[in-house]
């Protein structure tokens, strides 16, 4: 992750605990597993960078610096996120995060 992606991934976490939330970086990244000596996937591909609950709802971040873009398997996780009731948000800056989440968490 870049210190830009790692900076605002920080802020994206910071705001929603401000805002009462509860949330974390989910790493969907696969690990080298050094007693097999080979990668290891990670349970479930496209998952959000942050996911988060607000009251009581499934918030799903996205963080995409520059040109970076959704790939198929995040734009799946995301769709999925919203037919299921939850809220889902691409962050590609601080500013327009907080837009996309003052919109998402309103009644």
């Amino acid at each position: 992750m870049s210190k830009a992606a790692s900076t605002l991934t920080n802020q994206v976490i910071d705001h929603i605990y401000k805002a009462g939330g509860y949330a974390w970086r989910a790493s969907s990244v696969g690990v080298f597993d050094v007693s097999q000596q080979r990668h290891r996937a990670a349970a479930k591909k496209g998952v959000a960078d942050v996911l988060s609950v607000y009251m009581g709802v499934l918030v799903a971040v996205e963080i995409k610096i520059g040109s970076d873009r959704l790939s198929d398997e995040q734009d799946g996780f995301m769709r999925n996120v919203r037919h299921h009731g939850g809220r889902a948000i691409v962050a590609k800056d601080f500013e327009s995060f907080r837009a996309d989440w003052a919109e998402a968490v309103k009644d």
